[in-house]
């Protein structure tokens, strides 16, 4: 099914059930987000892609207001609800992007029992291996939540393209081998470069 909603280009992925605080601060992004909260509706985050935006973005809710300032700018806290395919992009006359989507589904959404296993196994180890410590929150969330690779991208270390790509793919066997490969090349390369343990760490989303 088409509908049009508003869009918010960011350099940022947010996965399907994950939370992330942004701060909004330019005009029309005053007005999209505040008119948002009024309609009860939703926005689409979506990434660069070279010049142009990605094909592929998630629809989010603002779950939370945090802070707001008489400026109108705000901290909030974003949920991501579902991914959208772009079939066509315009300005709304406030100036933000506004798009044509339809909704973007898994054609497998049921993980292998022993490929979900391994990827665990080797989150785990990582995490032990290097003394990453990750609150009780998140594994809460992550026992709860039915697409187990998002939830363990959160804490993965991606780059914003790999991020894309994991949001690109429609079966949760084949995100959860593209994280198991990522977490093999990982592991090599935390050894050499201690400073990335902070940036897995220090990623951004809420638990």
């Amino acid at each position: 099914m088409m509908k049009t909603i508003p869009l918010f280009p960011l350099n940022l992925v947010v996965f399907p059930n994950s939370r992330y605080p942004l701060h909004i601060f330019e005009e029309r992004y005053k007005k999209m987000v505040s008119d948002c909260l009024t309609d009860e509706t939703g926005f689409g985050i979506v990434a660069p892609s070279g010049k142009e935006l990605s094909k592929i973005g998630s629809y989010a809710v603002v779950s939370k207001v945090l802070k707001k300032s008489p400026n109108g700018e705000m901290d909030v806290i974003v949920e991501a609800q579902s991914r959208f395919f772009i079939n066509k992009i315009s300005t709304h006359p406030d100036g933000y992007l506004i798009a044509d989507v339809e909704e973007y589904y898994d054609v497998q959404p049921e993980a292998s029992p022993s490929l979900l296993d391994e990827m665990e196994e080797m989150f785990e180890r990582i995490l032990e291996k290097y003394d990453f410590k990750l609150e009780e929150t998140f594994w809460t969330s992550y026992h709860d939540a039915k697409t187990k690779s998002f939830k363990i991208a959160e804490k993965s270390g991606l780059s914003l393209m790999q991020q894309q790509t994991l949001l690109t793919l429609q079966d949760e066997d084949r995100r959860i081998n593209f994280l198991i490969q990522h977490f093999e090349k990982l592991d090599e390369e935390i050894s050499k470069n201690a400073g990335l343990r902070n940036i897995i760490l220090g990623d951004g989303y809420l638990n």
